[in-house]
Order: structure tokens, then C-alpha cells, then sequence
């Protein structure tokens, strides 16, 4: 039987822990290709970047599904806000930089406020498209990017702009 879909970003609050942990497998995985990213990125002369706009990639290329991590954010002058979930459990609310060939990350626990810090590596793809347009958008390590936000990615979006 699956989850009743969550309303609001308040009825994501349960779960917590398990968004943890698999955020925390995901950074592991992506905090081994950081160094090789940033050394290419840094040998080729060309460290991609994220024009502004709104976002949306998952661990998986399907939205919606539960079980899979997503990452929705808004990038502005290489600046981001926005929030890492999953579909029918919990969310965490994330800040940060774009930095030399990686996404510099502090996420704020929903449950306790604690802050812990990540880094997500970004490879070059022009053929990824954003809600702010423009070439040269990157590709997040180990994620899919997803074309169209939801309801629940805009109402995550403004829980944690508003923050």
C-alpha cells in the first residue's frame, strides 16, 4: 500500500533519519569523485558553473518516487537555497556555494536545526536544461536532472527561502 502524498512541507516531518542517512550515503559516494571533478575541472581550465534559476534532480531520472533522494534548489549569482527530500517522508532545508568544480553544501536538520556540511561534484553538460535557461548548466554527481518542478518542489522551495 503506498504513502498518502503529503499536503503541505510540514507533513513531510517524519522519516527524518532515514533522509540522513541516505543523503549521507549519496554525499559519501559524490565526495569521492569531488577531488577527481575538481582536478579535471582545474587541468581542462574550465570549472562548470550553474547560470541562475530553479533546479530539480533526483537520484533517480522519474520524480515522485518514493524512496529516492531529491535535491530542488534555486541558484542565483552562484548562490543556492532550496531542499533535499524525499517524496512522502521528510526534508531537509540546504544552503550554499557554487564552488571550484563542486556545490558546497550546508543542510539544516528539520528536526533539530543542526547544520552539516557536504560537497556535491558537478560535471559540464550543455544538453541540461533549467527554468533559467542558458548553456553550459551542469550535471550534479551521481543525480538526474529533472525538467519540471512539482507543487511539493515550489512549496519546499519557499519553506526554505523563507528560513
Amino acid at each position: 500500500m503506498a504513502a498518502p502524498t503529503p499536503s503541505t512541507p510540514n507533513e513531510l516531518l517524519t522519516g527524518g533519519d532515514r533522509v540522513q542517512t541516505n543523503l549521507r550515503r549519496l554525499a559519501t559516494a559524490a565526495a569521492a569523485v569531488v577531488g577527481l571533478s575538481a582536478m579535471a575541472g582545474g587541468a581542462s581550465g574550465s570549472t562548470p558553473g550553474i547560470p541562475n534559476g530553479t533546479y530539480l534532480y533526483g537520484e533517480s531520472p522519474v520524480a515522485d518516487t518514493v524512496g529516492t533522494i531529491y535535491f530542488v534548489f534555486e541558484a542565483q549569482e552562484d548562490r543556492l537555497n532550496g531542499a533535499i527530500y524525499q517524496p512522502s517522508s521528510s526534508f531537509d532545508c540546504v544552503r550554499g556555494t557554487v564552488g571550484n568544480g563542486a556545490l558546497d553544501l550546508v543542510i539544516t536538520n528539520a528536526y533539530d536545526q543542526s547544520e552539516s556540511s557536504y560537497s556535491v561534484a558537478m560535471v559540464a553538460d550543455a544538453n541540461i536544461a533549467s527554468s533559467g535557461g542558458g548553456a553550459g548548466v551542469t550535471e550534479l554527481e551521481g543525480m538526474y536532472a529533472i525538467a519540471t518542478l512539482s507543487e511539493l518542489d515550489q512549496q519546499l522551495l519557499a519553506t526554505c527561502s523563507s528560513r
